[in-house]
Parts: structure tokens; sequence; C-alpha cells
């Protein structure tokens, strides 16, 4: 019987520490490429610098998930309304 050595990869949430596991196991994959497409498809965020966030929807997960976000940008024009009601000039 032959030994081999295998490198693999599991995946963690970032915000609480949970392991992908689907089955009740922990899923190990080949490479970074697999990963991100596997957790990606149920719903995990995965981001392009190895962050993973869980599908979980509490306050933590969607303020983690919010802070990967632009910021929105702010519009106006002349003689727009102020949120107060003053005109802007």
């Amino acid at each position: 019987m032959a030994a081999n050595n295998h490198t693999c990869l599991t995946i963690e949430c970032d915000v609480c520490g949970q392991d992908y596991a689907p089955d009740d196991y922990t899923i190990h994959f080949r490479d970074l490429a697999e990963a991100r497409d596997v957790a990606s498809r149920s719903g995990w965020t995965v981001t392009a610098d190895r962050q993973a966030i869980c599908a979980l929807g509490d306050a933590d997960h969607q303020a983690a998930i919010h802070a990967l976000l632009p910021p929105e940008p702010i519009t106006q024009c002349t003689g727009q309304l102020d949120l107060d009601g003053r005109t802007e000039v």
C-alpha cells in the first residue's frame, strides 16, 4: 500500500468561525478555485483576498458583507434641495 501526502483546503467563516460543512462533515478542496466555486454556490461570500463569510444572516454577518461594499456616491446638483429643505447654491 502506497501512502501519499496531499495538501487540501478547508473553509471557515471569518465572522463566526463555522466550518464549511453542508453535510455535517468538513469538505476538503483541492485548490482555492474549487473552494470558492463550491462555497459561493452554497450562499457563502468568498472574496478575492480569501475572506469567507457564511450564509448566516445575523447582524454581524450582514455588517461584514456591508463593509465589503464601496461607499455610496454623493451627488448634488445646483439648486437641489438638501435633506433639511434648504436649497443648495
